[in-house]
């Protein structure tokens, strides 16, 4: 079917609410063909330890059910699920995301709040008219809240640990809105001071720039104000808007023309955190996008099956600025994924291409320290702010930076982050034989499977001509003797 060869499907598992879109591009231009959401709510089931409740992880899994029909339509290179606040910050995930991917058939990446943030920037650019103009875009989730400024691309990304739910838990619990704990102090004002708190520094972000915001706490609002329509938010109707919630005395009592009644629990909550964004940015009006995170992972992940992947651009961004040794980068790129071949001949291009980034940014550490520039350059890896890629894509390529020689350090395996071997030792096979920094034919070199364990032959004229390879590979030999998989070294 070639038309559906051209179909994708993103699912966002918020903090406050499941978001399923399957859309198809006709010449370039994205349709949106179904959408489907879930009020879960999963903030609501993390305790003081992170842990995630039993009952709200069931009530996840029995939304995600409702989705698996328009999922097992497509290949799996088509779906992107992606878990965001909630799913970062608890500390018994893997359990549920076990069960979770058992039902959608496919898997989820957790991704950090700047991805978050970019994705988001992606989507509301992809619903933009006119001609490329700076502009600031707004995301009030359910547990965090993106702010980022930029005009075709993002510039300036923020993400802040705010959001409805978490608002609404911290402030509300009690569906109190018009009087608070302390004397003089709503509940509302609490929680409109404290995102003002969590604000500051960043009045910059709106600076000349056209505001945009974007999902349920946004569209809300606008609908609140504008008779059910998405048009503009005016400065003077949120102060309005503002001062007529915080004085109704519980959520229960919120009389609102055009308020979904799924919303209304974390109204109040988004209401505040919205109304300090105008006042801490000193925004006149706000546009509303149509689109939103699920529009930008379906273009971002469009872009990665046609040439337009923008994890390698962010590659290439972190090797220009850790100065890294790109003729090294090529080259051991290049013998690591001859080996990888050579062992697994049908390998898949993910594993392909994953053993290729850790070729390139295998010695991002040497910018910093020449003794410890594995360890450092793992860190610096499994820490940044990666454009494009998962947490568990980055600590993917962190084990295969760390481990690429010396002792093999037994990775602590949990929820999609279960390391190949097969990578490890190819890549630091293209690094004993590329350790001098030198071009050179591994024709000599054979790699195979052999059962429990690895084989690798070598020609002994080959070896004669790097005896300090040849030594380099017995010192190997014994790297992976007591691992799972051994190694084995012929000379023929």
């Amino acid at each position: 079917m070639e038309r559906d060869a051209e179909r994708y499907a993103a699912l966002d598992l918020g903090s406050n609410s499941f978001h399923l879109l399957l859309a198809e591009f006709r010449d370039q231009r994205m349709v949106r063909l179904h959408t489907d959401r879930a009020m879960v709510r999963l903030a609501e089931g993390l305790d003081e330890a992170r842990n995630l409740d039993p009952e709200v992880a069931e009530r996840a899994l029995l939304a995600m059910r409702r989705f698996r029909p328009v999922l097992a339509e497509l290949p799996t290179d088509h779906i992107r699920v992606v878990g965001t606040n909630t799913l970062r910050a608890a500390a018994n995930a893997d359990g549920f995301l076990e069960s979770a991917e058992s039902i959608l058939g496919a898997p989820i990446e957790i991704i950090s709040g700047i991805e978050e943030a970019r994705l988001i920037y992606t989507g509301v650019l992809a619903a933009a008219d006119g001609p490329p103009r700076l502009r600031c875009a707004i995301d009030i989730g359910g547990g965090s809240t993106e702010l980022v400024r930029g005009r075709e691309v993002p510039q300036q990304l923020q993400s802040l640990y705010m959001g409805c739910v978490s608002y609404r838990q911290r402030f509300f619990a009690d569906g109190i809105i018009a009087s608070g704990k302390k004397k003089g102090a709503s509940n509302f004002e609490r929680a409109r001071r404290a995102a003002c708190a969590e604000l500051q520094g960043l009045q910059h972000l709106a600076d000349s720039a056209e505001v945009v915001g974007a999902s349920g706490t946004v569209k809300s609002v606008a609908r609140v104000l504008n008779g059910g329509e998405l048009s503009p938010i005016r400065r003077a109707d949120i102060d309005a808007l503002a001062e007529r919630v915080a004085a109704t005395a519980t959520i229960d009592e919120l009389a609102l023309p055009h308020l979904d009644e799924a919303r209304r629990p974390v109204f109040a909550a988004g209401l505040a955190i919205l109304h300090a964004v105008f006042c801490e940015l000193d925004i006149a009006e706000m546009q509303v996008s149509p689109y939103a995170i699920r529009e930008g992972i379906v273009h971002d992940l469009a872009g990665r099956l046609h040439g337009g992947d923008r994890r390698a651009d962010t590659v290439a961004t972190l090797m220009q600025r850790g100065q890294i040794d790109v003729d090294q980068a090529r080259r051991v790129g290049d013998t690591a994924h001859d080996l990888l071949l050579q062992l697994r001949p049908g390998c898949g291009a993910e594993q392909l291409q994953r053993l290729r980034w850790a070729a390139r940014l295998h010695e991002i550490g040497l910018a910093l320290s020449h003794s410890n520039f594995r360890k450092l350059g793992a860190y610096m890896i499994e820490q940044a702010d990666m454009a494009g890629f998962s947490k568990t894509e980055q600590e993917h390529l962190a084990h295969l930076i760390r481990n690429q020689r010396g002792r093999l350090k037994p990775p602590r395996e949990h929820y999609g982050f279960h390391p190949n071997p097969d990578l490890t030792l190819c890549l630091r096979l293209a690094c004993i034989v590329h350790r001098d920094h030198t071009d050179r034919s591994v024709r000599g070199l054979q790699l195979a499977a052999a059962g429990d364990h690895y084989r690798l032959r070598a020609n002994h004229a080959w070896l004669d001509l790097y005896p300090a390879i040849e030594d380099l590979l017995y010192q190997e030999v014994e790297r992976w003797r007591g691992e799972p998989v051994w190694l084995e070294l012929d000379t023929v």
